[in-house]
């Protein structure tokens, strides 16, 4: 997607239904920070509905920007090491073996390194049947020391989840939890910190009955963070959720947070602090202003047709939680992402929509600018 105007941004939600079922997917931006192109990458895949569920159908979605770029794809364990090559402007699905699925708490060895010869972009797909999410996945460019979880919690008894991952370098890793985990048999408490050491391209992935928002993840190396529930639902039947976070280092203070046209019910903002922050929040005409404690997850309703603009005195991380409902003839089932400051709205961007799906696009833009905006060089 193209603008013919220099100073036109705006970012996109795209969604996907699969008969009676919506899906989030999401898009990258060309260019923005953090940049989500790079050249090494490491992710995992996180646990998707019950152990013994269908087996699962993992991919990644890569794309090129430039001709004949050369990939690789490794897995430790099973044994797994694939090249593929991508042109400009291409997407090339790659099929990833079921046994990448993290199940329960625990130090995993089938993460995932992908390494190219030319700048890349990945988005992971989690797909079980009725169950399904993708997240983008950062180069390790991107990564960072802190982060501060979120996981959605409504209305549903299966398992909260985080992963961290570690890149090339062994690393210690201690999580300050705002909930009850067990962690190799052993019970860790709410406000108890675990500690614990990866190895290199190690992960661990950390499983609760209870929210673990505001948890705090502080590592001696960069690592790769991944936030988000194994199936979760109040109205509509669960879906699973993730979304790789990004470091505070990487945080923004201005936000615009789309509501979805057909949704009369409330969606839930989550924003989270790792000092003492001032927020003014508005949504149409009412404005509010809260001074929100360091190290918390706070939550926001917005609901109807009218976005909520957020600006913050000092960085904080926003994220956007729906539930799933009915709207007309169809269902649509939870969803959850992290929503970009206004400074990493980009002038293009690549939609990840799916086969056999209906594709949504939500788009936000100036007024003033939205004739400028062009879907495949052609006007809107």
């Amino acid at each position: 997607m193209e603008m013919n105007n220099l100073w036109t941004k705006f970012y996109i939600l795209c969604g996907i239904s699969d008969g009676p079922a919506w899906f989030l997917f999401n898009v990258f931006p060309i260019s923005a920070s953090p940049n989500p192109l790079g050249r090494e990458f490491v992710t995992t895949f996180l646990q998707n509905g019950l152990p013994r569920m269908l087996k699962g159908d993992f991919k990644l979605l890569i794309t090129g920007y430039a001709p004949a770029t050369t990939i690789t794809i490794s897995m430790k364990w099973p044994a797994l090491r694939v090249g593929v090559n991508v042109n400009a402007g291409h997407t090339l699905s790659v099929k990833i073996p079921p046994e990448a699925e993290m199940v329960g708490s625990g130090i995993f060895d089938n993460t995932l390194t992908v390494r190219a010869d030319r700048d890349i972009s990945i988005l992971s797909l989690n797909y079980k049947p009725h169950s399904a999410d993708t997240t983008i996945v950062y180069p390790v460019s991107s990564l960072g020391t802190e982060y501060y979880v979120v996981t959605p919690s409504v209305g549903t008894d299966r398992y909260r989840e985080v992963a961290i991952v570690a890149w090339e370098e062994t690393t210690s890793v201690d999580v300050y939890l705002k909930g009850m985990v067990t962690f190799q048999g052993k019970p860790y408490t709410r406000g108890s910190k675990l500690t614990l050491t990866l190895q290199p391209y190690q992960a661990v992935q950390l499983q609760s009955s209870v929210d673990l928002s505001g948890t705090k993840i502080f590592s001696q190396k960069p690592v790769a963070v991944y936030s988000g529930h194994t199936c979760v639902s109040r109205q509509v039947q669960c879906d699973h959720v993730s979304e790789q976070l990004l470091p505070i280092s990487s945080w923004g203070t201005n936000f615009i947070v789309p509501s979805l046209p057909f949704n009369t019910e409330h969606d839930i903002v989550y924003v989270s602090t790792s000092q003492n922050t001032r927020v003014d929040a508005q949504t149409g005409h009412s404005k509010t202003r809260r001074d929100l404690p360091a190290a918390r997850s706070v939550l926001y309703g917005i609901q109807g047709t009218t976005a909520m603009s957020l600006s913050a005195s000092s960085g904080i991380q926003v994220m956007f939680f729906n539930d799933g409902g009915t709207h007309q003839n169809f269902k649509y089932d939870p969803f959850f992402m992290a929503i970009p400051d206004i400074s990493s709205y980009c002038q293009a961007y690549y939609i990840y929509g799916h086969d056999q799906f209906d594709n949504y696009a939500l788009i936000i833009a100036k007024s003033s600018e939205t004739s400028g905006i062009t879907l495949d060089k052609r006007p809107l």
